[in-house]
């Protein structure tokens, strides 16, 4: 089996979020994301596992969409969320927080740590791939949140789709 990386350069992003956990809350912080995706499987008829250009376009436009965002975990069980529209609110014990809706991005997910920001953009790039799947077996995303500190989430590619992502 064959595989294909791409990383660095700008498969970047810059966000602003909190981890909540055991009951206690971050203070509002945000990194410099980097992204790195793998993907391995046989080659086609010319040879490839998959186009660079081609991967590297799906990884870059997901990053834009969560550059300079607020990111939101709205499966999160220790936040009280609410959307007015104009603003999101989110309450966390004595804790309020307000972001006009243009600077959040909601995802579904339960917090938001490099693990789950791995699984969210693997599951968002296979729904891309799906109809160019061919003969990719499977997909590995990284996303570091710091020098040194990388989280990955690997999945094989099967024909299922993964459920809806927002």
């Amino acid at each position: 089996m064959f595989r294909v990386e791409v990383g660095k350069g700008d498969l970047r992003f810059s966000a602003a979020h909190f981890i909540s956990f055991l009951g206690k809350c971050e203070r509002l912080h945000g990194h410099n994301y980097g992204v790195s995706v793998v993907l391995e499987g046989d080659l086609s008829r010319e040879g490839l596992v998959f186009d660079f250009v081609e991967i590297k376009k799906i990884v870059r436009e997901i990053c834009d969409s969560l550059d300079h965002r607020f990111l939101l975990p709205f499966e999160s069980s220790c936040l009280q969320i609410q959307n007015t529209g104009e603003e999101w609110v989110i309450h966390f014990g004595d804790r309020r927080y307000v972001f006009p809706s243009s600077d959040v991005f909601v995802l579904p997910v339960d917090n938001i740590t490099a693990e789950r920001l791995a699984e969210y953009i693997c599951k968002r790039i296979m729904e891309t791939l799906q109809p160019e799947a061919g003969s990719l077996a499977a997909i590995t995303v990284g996303v570091e949140e710091a020098p040194g500190q990388t989280a990955y989430y690997r999945r094989p590619f099967t024909a299922e789709i993964p459920p809806e992502t927002a």
